[in-house]
């Protein structure tokens, strides 16, 4: 399925963001050996539409590479309005990957798709012996959240919340 036909099937008028994959990219540019050496590093996990992805709250310290498909966020307050849509291909999970914390949000599957788990013991390793692709990651990691908090704010003033 094409992302111009999900876009225009799926009814996303309640959706307040619908943040598109080209907007944040994670390791744009780099060469296809890089990428490889990350895969090389992940598991593979597919998923059906409505299951859900990650759960606000869990403790899992790990990155997710969305591959294909759009995933739906609902925030930790509001188990029933989806706050966001994301398109593949998209990282998700980044908060609590890089905080360790728990996760800030619901992510659930509005189409069928495709992750990546990166988990944060991979990506040690992985950083251990490519530091700086390591380095290239976390530099991205951060451009990303901090473009989804700019977003959020402007939401947050756009409704007076």
């Amino acid at each position: 399925m094409s992302a111009d036909f999900a876009a225009n099937f799926f009814n996303y008028d309640s959706v307040e963001v619908h943040e598109r994959s080209e907007q944040l990219a994670l390791l744009a540019g780099r060469p296809r050996s890089d990428w490889a050496k990350v895969l090389a590093h992940t598991e593979t996990r597919r998923f059906s539409r409505d299951e859900t992805i990650i759960s606000a709250g869990e403790t899992d310290r790990a990155l997710y590479l969305l591959t294909e498909g759009t995933l739906g966020v609902r925030l930790q307050a509001d188990t029933e309005k989806t706050f966001k849509a994301i398109d593949a291909p998209s990282v998700v999970g980044e908060v609590a990957f890089l905080d360790g914390g728990p996760r800030s949000a619901t992510l659930f599957a509005i189409t069928d798709g495709e992750l990546l788990r990166l988990r944060m013991e991979s990506f040690e390793t992985l950083s251990a012996r490519e530091p700086e692709l390591g380095r290239a990651i976390l530099f991205d990691l951060a451009r990303i959240v901090t473009q989804r908090l700019r977003l959020a704010s402007d939401v947050i003033a756009r409704t007076g919340g």
